[in-house]
């Protein structure tokens, strides 16, 4: 579902975005900006889950689990299991 809304912006960042438009590389202004936002949104979250990797990596608990699990699986034949 799209939802309209209204953005105040630097006039030199409308200008070159009327001008990658106009080039043809977007259908429309709105399509610009909707790809701008949602690349945007890609790139927080996925420096989010780094940042929660390198927080896990120092959490001893978590560490733990992980340890536990690697011994769990330590003689697991990989190869047997896919038979």
């Amino acid at each position: 579902m799209k939802k309209k809304t209204t953005f105040v912006l630097d006039e030199g960042i409308i200008e070159q975005a009327k001008e990658i438009v106009e080039k043809g590389t977007f259908k429309s202004m709105n399509a610009f900006v909707e790809s701008a936002i949602r690349d945007e949104l890609i790139s927080i979250n996925k420096e989010r889950i780094k940042e929660a990797i390198k927080d896990a990596a120092k959490d001893p608990l978590f560490l733990a689990d992980i340890r536990e699990i690697e011994k769990d699986f330590e003689h697991v034949d990989f190869e047997e299991a896919e038979k």
